[in-house]
Parts: structure tokens; sequence; C-alpha cells
């Protein structure tokens, strides 16, 4: 009867303070993701001067088989660097780094902007967009660094006083971009190794092509003077 009833006191004991102990928080690491970058050229004409852009994407997504749910966290750094022989690229810094952040979210299926939630189902995706105006740290253009091609079949207002040219696409130029990034509050950090891109640009001018011109493809604004 004292070994029915210990045994007895035992459970009830264990209900009563086992029950309320928290069960260890699920690990989400980092090798959870795959990550990966892609690069699309962004021009917009209507602006005076026009404007370029290179927008840098990157793709995280769910590898595990299961549903991943946390408090976002949803900051990191990317770092951006212009490939070129020295003395082409002078004796500026090559090298854009900035920071990442809720700001910077392009897509998520489930992400509860109210309470920061997000959820992640097996095989779905976030995609980070970062925006480059084509500037390095110390605020170098690139824009004013590289050498341009004559379009010869697309005529622009280069000046502000109306002066007729033909639009300008730059050299071929070669970029490497990684990224760290944290997903949730109680996730790892994922880190996007080394990647390479190539883009070109148009040159700055002011107004709308004056005859008609091939719009640049934004994958790949190079075919435009058929650069290889």
């Amino acid at each position: 009867m004292k070994s029915y009833c210990a045994i007895l006191l035992s459970v009830i004991f264990l209900f009563i303070f086992g029950c309320d102990e928290e069960l260890p928080p699920q690990n989400n690491p980092a090798f959870l993701f795959t990550s990966s970058a892609s690069a699309q050229y962004k021009y917009i004409p209507e602006t005076k001067p026009s404007q370029n852009f290179i927008d840098i994407y990157i793709v995280y997504k769910n590898l595990y088989d299961e549903t991943l749910q946390d408090v976002a966290s949803m900051k990191g750094t990317i770092s951006i660097e212009w490939i070129a022989p020295p003395e082409e690229r002078g004796s500026f810094n090559p090298i854009r780094t900035d920071e990442l952040t809720f700001d910077n979210l392009f897509y998520a299926k489930n992400f509860n902007f109210t309470s920061n939630n997000i959820i992640i189902d097996p095989n779905d995706s976030i995609i980070i967009r970062y925006r480059w105006n084509l500037k390095t740290d110390d605020s170098t253009s690139l824009i004013d660094q590289v050498k341009y091609l004559a379009d010869k079949n697309c005529s622009v207002t280069l000046t502000p006083g109306g002066f007729p040219g033909n639009r300008r696409i730059s050299v071929k130029q070669q970029f490497q971009v990684s990224a760290k990034f944290i997903i949730f509050q109680r996730g790892g950090t994922i880190v996007t190794l080394p990647s390479n891109f190539s883009s070109c640009w148009i040159a700055p001018h002011y107004g709308e092509p004056t005859t008609p011109c091939e719009p640049p493809n934004p994958y790949n604004p190079c075919n435009s003077i058929a650069q290889p």
C-alpha cells in the first residue's frame, strides 16, 4: 500500500510541476535555407536626368520538411564589389556595403506586419530586394567611371539645353555580390556566398528618346548594342 501511494504521489508531482515546464524552443538553424542572388537592371527614362539602378534579389528557400514560424528579425548586410582592373577603377573604394532591414522585404507569403510573425512553409521562399544606385561607400558614382558606346539606333536629349545625340550605353561591367541575413529572431545567420553578375547601364540624359528606341532588357541591358 505504501509503495502504491508513493507511485501515486510521484505521478501527481509530475503532472503538477512537470507540465508547467516550457518545451525547448524549436531551433531554426541557417542551414535550413538555401539562398541565391540575382540582378536586374532598372532604367527610368522619364526623369531629368534619367536614372539607373540595379536591383539585387536574394531568395531564401525553406529546405526543411516542416513549416517554420517565429517572430521575424529581418536584418543583415549586403556587399557589392565592382570587379575592374585597378587602372580603370582608380584609387577609390570599389565596394558598396549596406544594411538589410524589413524595408528590403520584397515577397513573403505569410507575414503579419502587425505582430512581425512570419510563417515559411516547406519549399516556400521569401525574397529580399536591395536597390543599388551604382554608388560606392565613398559616394563615388560608377556612372562617371566607365566607358560608353554609342547606340546609333536611338536618339535622346543629351543636355538640359536640348542638345540631341545618340543614347550611350556603358561597356559591360562585372560585379560580385554577397550577403548575410537573419530571418527569425531565434534563427541563425544565413550566408549568401559571393556570386558574380554583369550589367550595363544607359548614360543619364534629359528627356525621353526623341526616336523610337529599343527598351533595354532588364536581365541583359548590354544586348542593346550587341555586347558579348
